[in-house]
């Protein structure tokens, strides 16, 4: 016979097991309605609010990189602008030398014209976003007015007709061509003010 005071203690020590072996897990919770539709709407949520700041992202780099390809053609377009105008200057400088017939040796005083814009610009992605009409006629001042001058040069016309041809060149250069260059570049900057960039146009 087993004595009473052992069974009492198997009895002391069954009460004092610890709560969690005796509680079984409630999952009522899990098959209410409104935990799974809470659980789908959260889903939704976090779905759409990734694509939406996805979307954002996206819309934020095309702008950004249009403004630079803007501000980037705009400073190609203006620095063509000012290499062109000062050529003009200078060969309009020297067609009045050539019609003053004061000059033997019209080889010595050849007029130096900037290039560093033009001929830079075959390197440049911007260059073929300029418009063709804009590119044709800084095309066709850049090689006429050498054609002239070289035919002036070897007498292949006359001081007077080479002076002439030459500012017939300009002429046109400056209310054909520099025109529209000038009214494009100044649209590509009025665009980029709205834009909330600031640039200089001294």
């Amino acid at each position: 016979m087993v004595p009473t005071n052992q069974t009492s203690n198997k009895n002391a020590v069954n009460t004092t097991q610890p709560a969690r072996f005796t509680q079984k897990l409630d999952n009522r919770e899990l098959t209410k309605t409104s935990f799974w539709i809470s659980q789908i709407f959260m889903i939704i949520a976090t779905v759409t609010g990734v694509f939406l700041a996805a979307q954002e992202g996206l819309s934020q780099a095309i702008l950004f990189d249009s403004l630079n390809r803007l501000e980037n053609n705009y400073h190609l377009r203006r620095s063509l602008d000012d290499e062109i105008s000062a050529n003009v200057t200078t060969l309009k400088a020297y067609a009045d030398l050539v019609a003053s017939n004061k000059v033997y040796d019209l080889k010595s005083q050849r007029p130096i014209l900037l290039t560093f814009v033009w001929d830079n610009m075959k390197y440049s992605s911007s260059t073929l976003e300029t418009p063709s009409h804009i590119l044709s006629k800084a095309s066709q001042f850049y090689a006429q007015s050498n054609d002239i001058v070289r035919r002036i040069e070897t007498r292949k016309y006359g001081a007077t007709f080479g002076s002439k041809k030459l500012r017939e060149l300009i002429t046109d250069m400056e209310n054909s061509g520099l025109a529209a260059l000038r009214t494009n570049h100044q649209q590509l900057a009025n665009q980029l003010t709205s834009a909330g960039i600031i640039i200089s146009r001294d």
